[in-house]
Protein backbone atom coordinates (compact mmCIF):
# COMPACT_ATOMS: atom_id res chain seq x y z
CA UNK A 1 0.00 0.00 0.00
CA UNK A 2 1.58 3.40 -0.95
CA UNK A 3 -0.48 6.16 1.08
CA UNK A 4 1.40 9.01 -1.00
CA UNK A 5 2.08 11.22 2.18
CA UNK A 6 5.24 12.14 2.90
CA UNK A 7 6.66 13.06 6.26
CA UNK A 8 9.25 15.88 7.41
CA UNK A 9 12.29 14.91 9.50
CA UNK A 10 12.50 16.82 12.68
CA UNK A 11 15.42 17.95 14.34
CA UNK A 12 16.79 16.48 17.44
CA UNK A 13 17.18 18.67 20.96
CA UNK A 14 13.41 19.29 21.91
CA UNK A 15 10.09 17.00 22.16
CA UNK A 16 8.72 17.86 18.92
CA UNK A 17 11.99 17.91 16.89
CA UNK A 18 12.26 21.71 18.23
CA UNK A 19 15.79 22.34 19.68
CA UNK A 20 14.79 25.21 22.31
CA UNK A 21 16.17 28.47 22.74
CA UNK A 22 19.64 28.60 24.81
CA UNK A 23 18.87 31.39 27.79
CA UNK A 24 22.29 32.58 28.82
CA UNK A 25 21.95 32.57 32.42
CA UNK A 26 20.76 28.66 32.72
CA UNK A 27 23.82 27.62 30.55
CA UNK A 28 27.04 26.69 33.14
CA UNK A 29 29.45 27.34 29.80
CA UNK A 30 27.92 30.88 29.75
CA UNK A 31 28.89 31.34 33.76
CA UNK A 32 32.49 29.32 32.89
CA UNK A 33 33.12 31.89 30.72
CA UNK A 34 32.49 34.83 32.79
CA UNK A 35 34.89 33.24 35.39
CA UNK A 36 37.75 33.11 32.24
CA UNK A 37 36.93 37.06 32.03
CA UNK A 38 37.66 37.29 35.80
CA UNK A 39 40.41 35.51 34.97
CA UNK A 40 42.15 37.80 32.45
CA UNK A 41 41.12 40.78 34.54
CA UNK A 42 42.88 39.77 37.31
CA UNK A 43 46.55 37.77 35.45
CA UNK A 44 46.45 41.51 33.55
CA UNK A 45 46.06 43.61 37.27
CA UNK A 46 49.34 40.99 38.36
CA UNK A 47 51.17 41.97 35.49
CA UNK A 48 50.67 45.46 35.87
CA UNK A 49 51.36 45.33 39.57
CA UNK A 50 54.37 42.98 40.09
CA UNK A 51 55.86 44.13 36.24
CA UNK A 52 55.42 47.74 36.15
CA UNK A 53 55.15 47.98 32.48
CA UNK A 54 55.97 51.58 30.59
CA UNK A 55 52.41 53.48 30.96
CA UNK A 56 53.32 54.37 27.13
CA UNK A 57 53.49 50.16 26.42
CA UNK A 58 51.06 49.69 23.47
CA UNK A 59 50.49 45.92 24.62
CA UNK A 60 49.22 47.29 27.69
CA UNK A 61 47.57 49.94 25.96
CA UNK A 62 45.82 47.94 23.92
CA UNK A 63 45.61 45.00 26.55
CA UNK A 64 41.66 45.41 26.96
CA UNK A 65 40.65 44.71 23.12
CA UNK A 66 42.96 41.76 23.03
CA UNK A 67 42.39 40.21 25.88
CA UNK A 68 38.66 40.35 26.00
CA UNK A 69 37.32 40.33 22.18
CA UNK A 70 37.75 36.35 22.18
CA UNK A 71 35.41 36.22 25.30
CA UNK A 72 32.64 38.77 23.87
CA UNK A 73 32.53 37.30 20.46
CA UNK A 74 32.28 33.43 22.08
CA UNK A 75 29.29 35.03 24.27
CA UNK A 76 27.86 36.29 21.11
CA UNK A 77 27.98 33.68 18.95
CA UNK A 78 26.92 31.19 21.25
CA UNK A 79 24.24 33.18 23.33
CA UNK A 80 22.99 35.76 20.66
CA UNK A 81 22.34 39.32 21.87
CA UNK A 82 21.33 38.60 25.78
CA UNK A 83 25.33 36.68 26.26
CA UNK A 84 27.47 39.11 24.44
CA UNK A 85 25.76 42.34 25.93
CA UNK A 86 26.09 40.42 29.83
CA UNK A 87 29.81 39.60 28.23
CA UNK A 88 31.06 42.77 27.29
CA UNK A 89 28.97 44.48 30.83
CA UNK A 90 31.40 42.19 33.09
CA UNK A 91 34.00 43.20 30.94
CA UNK A 92 33.18 46.92 31.51
CA UNK A 93 32.50 46.66 35.13
CA UNK A 94 36.19 44.51 35.53
CA UNK A 95 37.33 47.75 33.58
CA UNK A 96 36.58 50.12 36.04
CA UNK A 97 39.81 50.38 38.33
CA UNK A 98 41.66 50.82 35.51
CA UNK A 99 39.87 53.58 34.19
CA UNK A 100 39.81 55.40 37.26
CA UNK A 101 43.15 54.95 38.02
CA UNK A 102 43.81 56.75 34.73
CA UNK A 103 41.36 59.39 35.64
CA UNK A 104 43.16 59.91 39.20
CA UNK A 105 46.45 60.29 37.91
CA UNK A 106 45.50 62.26 34.34
CA UNK A 107 46.51 59.64 31.90
CA UNK A 108 43.81 61.23 29.36
CA UNK A 109 45.77 59.00 26.47
CA UNK A 110 45.25 56.04 28.42
CA UNK A 111 41.49 56.73 29.88
CA UNK A 112 40.37 57.46 26.04
CA UNK A 113 42.15 54.19 24.90
CA UNK A 114 40.56 52.40 27.46
CA UNK A 115 36.96 53.49 26.94
CA UNK A 116 37.35 53.22 22.98
CA UNK A 117 38.39 49.38 23.45
CA UNK A 118 35.07 49.35 25.17
CA UNK A 119 33.08 50.71 22.79
CA UNK A 120 34.58 49.03 20.06
CA UNK A 121 33.89 45.42 22.13
CA UNK A 122 30.33 46.97 22.80
CA UNK A 123 29.55 47.56 18.94
CA UNK A 124 31.06 44.01 18.30
CA UNK A 125 28.85 42.09 21.15
CA UNK A 126 25.70 44.04 19.58
CA UNK A 127 25.95 43.22 16.40
CA UNK A 128 27.16 39.94 16.54
CA UNK A 129 24.78 38.70 18.74
CA UNK A 130 21.71 40.65 17.58
CA UNK A 131 22.94 38.94 13.90
CA UNK A 132 23.05 34.93 15.92
CA UNK A 133 19.62 36.00 18.25
CA UNK A 134 18.22 37.11 14.78
CA UNK A 135 19.40 33.82 13.11
CA UNK A 136 18.27 31.78 16.30
CA UNK A 137 14.49 32.97 16.45
CA UNK A 138 14.20 32.05 12.42
CA UNK A 139 15.86 28.43 13.00
CA UNK A 140 13.44 28.07 15.84
CA UNK A 141 10.81 29.71 13.77
CA UNK A 142 11.48 27.36 10.65
CA UNK A 143 11.48 24.19 13.39
CA UNK A 144 8.47 24.99 15.11
CA UNK A 145 6.75 25.24 11.32
CA UNK A 146 8.55 21.99 10.41
CA UNK A 147 7.09 20.11 13.82
CA UNK A 148 4.13 21.94 13.42
CA UNK A 149 3.30 20.21 9.40
CA UNK A 150 5.06 16.81 10.74
CA UNK A 151 2.40 16.25 13.28
CA UNK A 152 -0.30 17.58 10.96
CA UNK A 153 1.03 14.78 8.26
CA UNK A 154 1.15 12.47 10.59
CA UNK A 155 -2.45 13.42 11.87
CA UNK A 156 -3.56 13.17 8.23
CA UNK A 157 -2.14 9.86 7.45
CA UNK A 158 -3.58 8.37 10.12
CA UNK A 159 -7.07 9.55 9.03
CA UNK A 160 -6.33 8.67 5.06
CA UNK A 161 -5.11 4.84 6.27
CA UNK A 162 -8.51 4.33 9.01
CA UNK A 163 -10.84 5.90 6.70
CA UNK A 164 -13.29 3.68 5.84
CA UNK A 165 -14.18 5.46 1.98
CA UNK A 166 -12.03 4.34 -0.31
CA UNK A 167 -9.18 7.32 -1.13
CA UNK A 168 -6.95 7.47 -3.98
CA UNK A 169 -4.40 10.37 -4.80
CA UNK A 170 -4.21 11.10 -8.06
CA UNK A 171 -1.30 13.44 -9.66
CA UNK A 172 -1.79 15.88 -12.69
CA UNK A 173 -1.22 14.05 -15.23
CA UNK A 174 -4.01 11.37 -14.29
CA UNK A 175 -1.58 8.74 -12.36
CA UNK A 176 -3.00 7.08 -8.79
CA UNK A 177 0.28 7.79 -6.55
CA UNK A 178 -1.54 6.72 -3.44
CA UNK A 179 -4.45 4.71 -2.41
CA UNK A 180 -5.60 3.48 1.36
CA UNK A 181 -6.58 0.17 2.55
CA UNK A 182 -10.18 0.54 1.63
CA UNK A 183 -9.27 1.85 -1.92
CA UNK A 184 -6.97 -1.58 -2.14
CA UNK A 185 -9.61 -3.56 -1.23
CA UNK A 186 -12.01 -2.54 -3.56
CA UNK A 187 -9.83 -1.15 -7.04
CA UNK A 188 -7.16 -3.60 -5.99
CA UNK A 189 -3.47 -2.94 -4.57
CA UNK A 190 -1.56 -2.60 -8.20
CA UNK A 191 1.28 -1.08 -9.30
CA UNK A 192 2.26 2.65 -8.10
CA UNK A 193 2.11 4.87 -10.13
CA UNK A 194 -1.00 3.29 -12.35
CA UNK A 195 -3.33 4.93 -14.66
CA UNK A 196 -6.42 6.04 -12.63
CA UNK A 197 -8.83 4.34 -15.82
CA UNK A 198 -7.06 1.02 -14.70
CA UNK A 199 -8.01 1.21 -10.94
CA UNK A 200 -11.05 3.13 -11.31
CA UNK A 201 -12.78 2.11 -14.76
CA UNK A 202 -13.67 4.25 -17.64
CA UNK A 203 -16.94 5.92 -16.13
CA UNK A 204 -15.51 6.61 -12.64
CA UNK A 205 -12.28 8.07 -14.51
CA UNK A 206 -13.69 10.43 -17.02
CA UNK A 207 -16.36 11.59 -14.09
CA UNK A 208 -13.23 12.33 -11.35
CA UNK A 209 -11.48 14.22 -14.16
CA UNK A 210 -13.58 16.37 -16.02
CA UNK A 211 -17.14 17.08 -14.26
CA UNK A 212 -15.47 16.93 -10.66
CA UNK A 213 -12.69 19.51 -11.62
CA UNK A 214 -13.88 21.53 -14.26
CA UNK A 215 -13.68 24.72 -13.34
CA UNK A 216 -13.90 24.70 -10.02
CA UNK A 217 -14.37 28.61 -8.63
CA UNK A 218 -17.05 29.33 -11.13
CA UNK A 219 -20.19 30.90 -9.49
CA UNK A 220 -23.36 29.41 -10.79
CA UNK A 221 -25.58 32.77 -12.00
CA UNK A 222 -28.92 30.88 -11.34
CA UNK A 223 -30.10 29.01 -7.96
CA UNK A 224 -30.37 25.13 -8.82
CA UNK A 225 -33.47 24.34 -6.80
CA UNK A 226 -33.15 20.75 -6.96
CA UNK A 227 -29.15 20.88 -6.55
CA UNK A 228 -26.21 19.41 -8.01
CA UNK A 229 -26.03 15.43 -7.32
CA UNK A 230 -22.76 13.97 -8.31
CA UNK A 231 -24.15 10.43 -10.17
CA UNK A 232 -22.77 7.30 -8.26
CA UNK A 233 -20.84 4.79 -9.63
CA UNK A 234 -21.31 1.11 -9.20
CA UNK A 235 -18.32 -1.13 -7.76
CA UNK A 236 -17.79 -4.45 -6.13
CA UNK A 237 -16.78 -5.12 -2.48
CA UNK A 238 -16.77 -7.92 -0.49
CA UNK A 239 -18.83 -9.47 -3.16
CA UNK A 240 -21.82 -7.20 -3.33
CA UNK A 241 -22.35 -4.14 -5.54
CA UNK A 242 -21.84 -0.68 -4.08
CA UNK A 243 -22.92 2.90 -5.22
CA UNK A 244 -20.02 5.47 -4.61
CA UNK A 245 -20.01 8.96 -5.26
CA UNK A 246 -16.69 10.42 -5.77
CA UNK A 247 -16.13 13.97 -4.67
CA UNK A 248 -12.23 15.43 -5.50
CA UNK A 249 -10.40 18.20 -3.71
CA UNK A 250 -7.05 19.51 -5.99
CA UNK A 251 -3.79 20.33 -3.15
CA UNK A 252 -0.59 21.78 -3.97
CA UNK A 253 0.78 23.80 -6.02
CA UNK A 254 -0.19 24.27 -9.80
CA UNK A 255 1.87 22.65 -12.06
CA UNK A 256 3.83 19.03 -12.03
CA UNK A 257 3.16 19.39 -7.85
CA UNK A 258 -0.74 19.84 -8.53
CA UNK A 259 -2.44 16.37 -7.11
CA UNK A 260 -6.18 15.36 -6.30
CA UNK A 261 -7.41 13.61 -3.75
CA UNK A 262 -10.46 11.19 -4.77
CA UNK A 263 -12.54 10.01 -1.68
CA UNK A 264 -15.48 7.60 -2.90
CA UNK A 265 -18.30 7.77 -0.20
CA UNK A 266 -20.40 4.72 0.21
CA UNK A 267 -24.21 6.24 -1.11
CA UNK A 268 -25.85 2.68 -1.32
CA UNK A 269 -28.43 2.89 1.17
CA UNK A 270 -28.62 7.01 0.40
CA UNK A 271 -29.70 5.63 -3.32
CA UNK A 272 -31.82 3.07 -2.86
CA UNK A 273 -33.45 5.08 -0.22
CA UNK A 274 -33.45 8.00 -2.35
CA UNK A 275 -35.17 5.73 -5.37
CA UNK A 276 -37.74 4.71 -2.77
CA UNK A 277 -38.87 8.21 -2.20
CA UNK A 278 -38.69 8.98 -6.03
CA UNK A 279 -40.63 6.67 -6.36
CA UNK A 280 -43.26 7.90 -4.02
CA UNK A 281 -43.18 11.03 -4.97
CA UNK A 282 -44.31 9.72 -8.33
CA UNK A 283 -47.04 7.90 -7.16
CA UNK A 284 -48.15 10.73 -5.09
CA UNK A 285 -48.32 13.04 -8.55
CA UNK A 286 -49.59 10.54 -10.35
CA UNK A 287 -52.21 10.39 -8.00
CA UNK A 288 -53.16 14.12 -7.06
CA UNK A 289 -53.06 14.35 -10.72
CA UNK A 290 -55.70 11.40 -10.91
CA UNK A 291 -57.88 13.13 -7.95
CA UNK A 292 -57.86 16.68 -9.78
CA UNK A 293 -59.28 14.29 -13.03
CA UNK A 294 -61.64 13.14 -11.00
CA UNK A 295 -62.93 16.25 -9.38
CA UNK A 296 -63.09 18.15 -12.81
CA UNK A 297 -65.06 15.69 -14.06
CA UNK A 298 -67.44 15.66 -11.10
CA UNK A 299 -67.43 19.19 -11.40
CA UNK A 300 -68.34 19.17 -14.75
CA UNK A 301 -70.94 16.35 -14.56
CA UNK A 302 -72.71 17.19 -11.50
CA UNK A 303 -72.91 20.68 -10.19
CA UNK A 304 -72.28 22.73 -13.70
CA UNK A 305 -74.74 20.10 -15.77
CA UNK A 306 -77.01 21.20 -12.55
CA UNK A 307 -76.74 24.84 -12.70
CA UNK A 308 -76.76 25.00 -16.68
CA UNK A 309 -80.47 22.90 -15.86
CA UNK A 310 -81.49 25.63 -13.66
CA UNK A 311 -80.76 28.38 -16.11
CA UNK A 312 -82.98 26.63 -18.37
CA UNK A 313 -85.74 26.43 -15.98
CA UNK A 314 -85.33 30.28 -15.11
CA UNK A 315 -85.34 31.08 -18.52
CA UNK A 316 -88.82 29.02 -18.84
CA UNK A 317 -90.22 30.36 -16.08
CA UNK A 318 -89.74 33.17 -17.55
CA UNK A 319 -90.97 33.00 -20.63
CA UNK A 320 -93.91 31.80 -19.50
CA UNK A 321 -94.83 34.54 -17.50
CA UNK A 322 -94.81 36.66 -20.17
CA UNK A 323 -96.90 34.66 -21.95
CA UNK A 324 -99.45 34.48 -19.03
CA UNK A 325 -99.24 38.31 -18.05
CA UNK A 326 -99.49 39.78 -21.44
CA UNK A 327 -98.70 43.29 -22.56
CA UNK A 328 -98.09 44.16 -18.74
CA UNK A 329 -95.52 41.81 -17.97
CA UNK A 330 -94.29 39.53 -15.28
CA UNK A 331 -93.20 40.97 -11.93
CA UNK A 332 -90.95 38.35 -11.27
CA UNK A 333 -88.34 38.75 -14.41
CA UNK A 334 -86.14 41.62 -12.60
CA UNK A 335 -85.85 39.06 -10.00
CA UNK A 336 -85.43 35.61 -12.02
CA UNK A 337 -82.78 37.47 -14.63
CA UNK A 338 -81.03 38.72 -11.33
CA UNK A 339 -81.23 35.17 -9.98
CA UNK A 340 -79.53 33.88 -13.87
CA UNK A 341 -76.63 36.09 -13.70
CA UNK A 342 -75.48 34.56 -10.31
CA UNK A 343 -76.30 31.57 -11.64
CA UNK A 344 -74.44 32.07 -15.10
CA UNK A 345 -71.53 33.36 -12.70
CA UNK A 346 -70.78 30.16 -10.71
CA UNK A 347 -71.07 28.19 -13.40
CA UNK A 348 -68.15 30.53 -15.34
CA UNK A 349 -66.17 29.92 -11.71
CA UNK A 350 -66.95 26.16 -11.49
CA UNK A 351 -65.79 26.02 -15.09
CA UNK A 352 -62.85 28.02 -14.20
CA UNK A 353 -62.06 25.83 -11.16
CA UNK A 354 -62.24 22.57 -13.54
CA UNK A 355 -59.95 24.13 -15.90
CA UNK A 356 -56.91 24.65 -12.63
CA UNK A 357 -57.99 20.92 -11.90
CA UNK A 358 -57.47 19.49 -14.79
CA UNK A 359 -57.57 21.70 -18.19
CA UNK A 360 -58.97 19.83 -21.35
CA UNK A 361 -57.33 21.80 -23.84
CA UNK A 362 -53.85 20.21 -22.49
CA UNK A 363 -55.70 16.54 -23.61
CA UNK A 364 -57.31 18.70 -27.00
CA UNK A 365 -54.65 20.77 -28.22
CA UNK A 366 -51.55 20.50 -26.36
CA UNK A 367 -49.14 22.19 -24.53
CA UNK A 368 -48.87 25.20 -26.12
CA UNK A 369 -52.69 26.06 -25.69
CA UNK A 370 -52.86 25.11 -22.84
CA UNK A 371 -50.40 27.44 -21.21
CA UNK A 372 -51.31 30.31 -23.09
CA UNK A 373 -54.84 29.94 -21.59
CA UNK A 374 -53.21 29.91 -18.12
CA UNK A 375 -51.48 33.27 -19.30
CA UNK A 376 -54.44 34.70 -20.78
CA UNK A 377 -56.59 34.35 -17.85
CA UNK A 378 -54.24 35.35 -15.41
CA UNK A 379 -53.38 38.60 -17.87
CA UNK A 380 -57.48 39.12 -17.67
CA UNK A 381 -57.52 38.89 -13.55
CA UNK A 382 -54.56 41.53 -13.10
CA UNK A 383 -54.43 43.22 -16.20
CA UNK A 384 -50.57 43.50 -16.51
CA UNK A 385 -49.02 42.97 -19.86
CA UNK A 386 -47.82 39.66 -20.82
CA UNK A 387 -46.54 37.64 -24.19
CA UNK A 388 -46.53 33.75 -24.96
CA UNK A 389 -44.11 32.96 -27.44
CA UNK A 390 -43.54 29.65 -29.05
CA UNK A 391 -39.91 28.97 -30.54
CA UNK A 392 -39.28 25.66 -32.66
CA UNK A 393 -42.21 23.59 -33.78
CA UNK A 394 -44.52 22.45 -31.45
CA UNK A 395 -45.50 19.12 -31.05
CA UNK A 396 -47.38 16.98 -28.77
CA UNK A 397 -45.12 15.15 -26.12
CA UNK A 398 -46.14 12.26 -23.84
CA UNK A 399 -48.95 13.13 -21.62
CA UNK A 400 -46.54 12.50 -18.36
CA UNK A 401 -44.40 15.61 -20.00
CA UNK A 402 -46.65 17.71 -21.11
CA UNK A 403 -48.74 17.66 -17.80
CA UNK A 404 -45.46 18.40 -15.97
CA UNK A 405 -44.22 21.66 -18.17
CA UNK A 406 -47.80 22.75 -17.54
CA UNK A 407 -47.90 22.50 -13.79
CA UNK A 408 -44.86 24.27 -13.84
CA UNK A 409 -45.77 26.97 -15.77
CA UNK A 410 -49.01 27.16 -13.95
CA UNK A 411 -47.51 27.03 -10.45
CA UNK A 412 -45.20 30.19 -11.96
CA UNK A 413 -47.73 32.43 -13.68
CA UNK A 414 -49.36 31.80 -9.97
CA UNK A 415 -47.20 32.66 -8.24
CA UNK A 416 -46.29 36.03 -10.02
CA UNK A 417 -50.42 36.80 -9.78
CA UNK A 418 -50.04 36.50 -5.99
CA UNK A 419 -46.31 37.26 -5.05
CA UNK A 420 -44.35 39.65 -7.61
CA UNK A 421 -46.62 43.00 -7.93
CA UNK A 422 -45.14 42.78 -11.54
CA UNK A 423 -46.16 44.96 -14.24
CA UNK A 424 -44.97 42.66 -16.96
CA UNK A 425 -44.93 38.72 -17.32
CA UNK A 426 -43.41 36.73 -20.42
CA UNK A 427 -43.44 33.17 -20.93
CA UNK A 428 -41.58 31.21 -23.40
CA UNK A 429 -42.09 27.54 -24.40
CA UNK A 430 -38.69 26.18 -26.53
CA UNK A 431 -39.02 23.03 -28.37
CA UNK A 432 -35.66 21.25 -29.52
CA UNK A 433 -34.73 18.19 -30.82
CA UNK A 434 -33.63 17.15 -27.40
CA UNK A 435 -36.26 18.29 -25.19
CA UNK A 436 -39.25 21.39 -24.00
CA UNK A 437 -37.95 24.28 -22.33
CA UNK A 438 -40.09 26.82 -20.48
CA UNK A 439 -39.30 30.01 -19.44
CA UNK A 440 -41.13 32.44 -16.72
CA UNK A 441 -40.14 35.69 -16.73
CA UNK A 442 -41.39 39.02 -14.58
CA UNK A 443 -40.48 42.34 -13.90
CA UNK A 444 -41.94 41.88 -9.69
CA UNK A 445 -40.37 42.54 -6.79
CA UNK A 446 -38.03 39.45 -6.62
CA UNK A 447 -36.62 37.39 -3.71
CA UNK A 448 -33.46 35.63 -2.63
CA UNK A 449 -33.45 32.46 -3.80
CA UNK A 450 -31.12 31.07 -1.28
CA UNK A 451 -32.93 32.34 1.67
CA UNK A 452 -36.61 30.91 0.56
CA UNK A 453 -37.68 29.01 3.51
CA UNK A 454 -38.19 25.05 3.11
CA UNK A 455 -41.29 23.38 3.93
CA UNK A 456 -39.85 22.27 6.90
CA UNK A 457 -38.74 25.72 7.84
CA UNK A 458 -42.36 27.17 6.91
CA UNK A 459 -41.42 27.73 3.80
CA UNK A 460 -43.47 27.57 0.49
CA UNK A 461 -44.10 24.34 -1.06
CA UNK A 462 -44.03 25.82 -4.58
CA UNK A 463 -40.81 26.12 -5.56
CA UNK A 464 -39.83 22.44 -4.18
CA UNK A 465 -43.42 21.01 -5.99
CA UNK A 466 -41.95 22.74 -9.23
CA UNK A 467 -38.39 21.20 -8.54
CA UNK A 468 -39.94 17.61 -7.76
CA UNK A 469 -42.56 17.68 -11.01
CA UNK A 470 -39.26 19.05 -13.41
CA UNK A 471 -37.02 16.10 -11.45
CA UNK A 472 -39.66 13.39 -11.80
CA UNK A 473 -39.77 13.58 -15.76
CA UNK A 474 -35.18 13.82 -16.26
CA UNK A 475 -35.79 17.35 -16.39
CA UNK A 476 -34.37 20.57 -14.34
CA UNK A 477 -35.52 23.49 -12.92
CA UNK A 478 -33.68 26.59 -12.04
CA UNK A 479 -34.57 30.12 -10.39
CA UNK A 480 -32.96 33.00 -10.95
CA UNK A 481 -34.23 36.20 -9.02
CA UNK A 482 -33.10 38.97 -6.37
CA UNK A 483 -35.09 41.34 -4.65
CA UNK A 484 -36.56 44.79 -6.80
CA UNK A 485 -34.84 42.82 -9.90
CA UNK A 486 -37.70 40.30 -11.11
CA UNK A 487 -37.58 36.74 -11.01
CA UNK A 488 -36.91 33.90 -14.09
CA UNK A 489 -37.92 30.59 -13.76
CA UNK A 490 -36.45 27.98 -16.25
CA UNK A 491 -37.19 24.53 -17.13
CA UNK A 492 -36.09 22.08 -19.51
CA UNK A 493 -37.02 18.21 -19.59
CA UNK A 494 -35.04 16.28 -22.27
CA UNK A 495 -37.41 13.88 -24.40
CA UNK A 496 -37.03 12.11 -27.79
CA UNK A 497 -39.39 12.54 -30.58
CA UNK A 498 -42.78 11.09 -30.41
Amino acid sequence: MTTGVGAAPGTDGGPGGIRPARSPWAESGFWLLQLVVLALALIRLAVTVSAHPAPGDIVLALSTILLFSVPVVVASLAYGLPGGLATMTWTAVLCIPRIADAAAHHRSAVLWAELLQLAVLALVALLIGRRVSVETRMREQADAARAARRQAELLYQGMFESNRSPILIVDADGFVVGSNPSADQVFGSGPVPRRLVDAVGAEAAALVLTRLVSDPDSVPVAADVEGDRVAPVAFERDGRPVLYRPTAALVGDAGSDRRMQVIFEDVTVETRRHDLMEAYAGQVVLGQEEERRHLAHELHDGPLQTLIHLCRQIDAVVATGATDTGAGGDPRAPALTSMRTTVEETVAELRSIARGLRPSVLDDLGLAASLNQVVQDATGRQGFASSFDVDGTARRLSPAVELAVFRIGQEAVTNVERHAGAHRLAVRLEFVPSGVGLCVDDDGGGFDPTAHGSPEDGGSLGLPGMAERARLVGGRLHVRSAPGAGTTVTAFVPVGDR
